[in-house]
């Protein structure tokens, strides 16, 4: 009940019993209002100062950026520029998606004109951004013993970005690279480390390219050809369709495309090449290419605000502009599903000429560990993958390069393996 909630009832009562008093023409009746009337008095003169609104907050964060799932320590000092306070309740509001697993958000202690109180506890944080509103306070009163409340906003903000695994080296082919130096074979001849061909001594070619075997066999200045080494445009896809990211239990296919993209991202951008990141799912979120430990910074801080939506417009690929992908680039899409339309698009998107590597989060196998086997379960299974095989097989058919990523095992591993070992095929 509110302090003027509780006001309100004293007062009816005195009223009743003075009444009662008046009726049975007995002073004793009326004097024993007396003690209630006085409670009333005090009730309202403190009321009218809020003691609890003179009382400020300020937090301190361990960190403002941290990977998913790691943990912050939020230190809050409490200080009291009022009078003396006999008792303070102090409530921290945590929003529901995160985790208290250390210390407590909640304390009472008595607060004197100028004294601060600290406490501190550690929140655990999943991917996103965060937003401590602020903190509840009630101010207890010797006399009346009702509370004066109060919330002291005090909005704090964090930001929990998806985990990255390291790749180790894998290899793209796209057909137009950059003017600049870098890990991408350009299919050129020039310098570098990867032997590309041989032409006939020109004035001005390195001496130290001659080839002195052929020299020796034909008498004629053959030169070394070696494969240029440029940085490359690559984009990566992030597939925020609802549909296309299932969830089985506590898993969420979604979950695994950002981590996916994460580890894309950072990988190439630490080779050097010029990196954007595309998000299809309620509206089109495009990262503007860039170099370096900034654009890896934008790309997890769009990564970490990422969320599903089931938009119709955004249904299927078509609507995705191809204009914003540097032609001829390398794209690395993510996606937890795929259908016979997206082929469809993928197809266009390959005869433009791009190069494209898809990543597919195979919860299958964790789906199946779930079920209990029975008949049922066995055809499904069956028609699943059927339906997956014929859309693998249509994608590699049209030069698609299919990464599944069982979600039960390692990302790197099995990217790292099979771009690799693929990349070297290519023509």
């Amino acid at each position: 009940m509110s302090q003027s909630a509780k006001i309100g009832s004293i007062l009816a009562i005195v009223v009743l019993v003075m009444i009662g008093g008046i009726l049975v023409r007995d002073g004793r009746v009326l004097a024993a209002t007396i003690p209630f009337l006085f409670y009333a008095a005090i009730a309202l003169l403190s009321a009218r100062k809020s003691h609890a609104e003179k009382v400020t907050i300020a937090r301190e964060l361990s960190a403002e950026r941290i990977t998913e799932n790691g943990t912050i320590v939020v230190k809050v000092t409490v200080t009291n520029a009022g009078p003396n306070i006999p008792w303070l309740g102090i409530s921290e509001r945590i929003p529901r998606n995160l985790e208290v697993t250390n210390g407590e958000t909640t304390h009472f202690v008595p607060l004197n004109a100028g004294e601060q109180t600290t406490f501190s506890y550690t929140l655990c944080v999943p991917r996103g951004e965060h937003c401590l509103p602020g903190v509840d306070l009630s101010a207890w009163q010797r006399i009346t013993l009702s509370p004066q409340k109060a919330f002291a906003a005090q909005a704090t903000k964090f930001l929990a970005v998806p985990t990255a695994e390291p790749i180790a080296d894998i290899e793209i082919r796209p057909e137009r690279t950059r003017a600049y130096a870098g890990v991408v074979r350009a299919n050129r001849g020039g310098s570098g480390i990867d032997f590309f061909g041989c032409h006939a001594y020109t004035t001005g070619d390195d001496i130290r390219r001659i080839n002195w075997r052929a020299y020796a066999r034909t008498r004629e200045l053959i030169v070394n050809e070696y494969e240029q080494e440029r940085i490359a445009d690559v984009t990566v896809f992030l597939d925020a369709r609802e549909r296309a990211n299932p969830c089985v239990g506590e898993k969420d296919a979604f979950a695994y495309a950002v981590r996916a993209a994460a580890s894309m991202a950072k990988y190439f951008i630490k080779q050097g090449n010029s990196v954007g990141l595309f998000i299809y799912g309620e509206y089109m979120n495009w990262t503007f290419p860039g170099y370096g430990k900034t654009q890896l910074r934008r790309v997890l801080d769009s990564l970490a605000c990422a969320d599903t939506s089931d938009k119709e417009v955004f249904d299927d690929l078509r609507a995705v502009p191809t204009r914003l992908f540097p032609p001829r680039s390398q794209l690395v899409m993510i996606s937890g599903a795929l259908d016979e339309h997206d082929v469809e698009v993928l197809g266009v998107l390959r005869a433009r000429g791009y190069r494209i590597i898809m990543i597919i989060p195979d919860m299958l196998p964790y789906e199946l560990s779930q079920i209990e086997e029975s008949e049922a379960r066995d055809l499904a299974l069956r028609i699943v993958t059927l339906r997956r095989k014929l859309i693998f097989d249509a994608l590699t058919r049209i030069g698609v390069e299919v990464v599944k990523w069982d979600i039960t095992g390692s990302l790197a591993s099995i990217i790292s393996w099979t771009i690799s070992r693929r990349g070297r095929r290519l023509p």
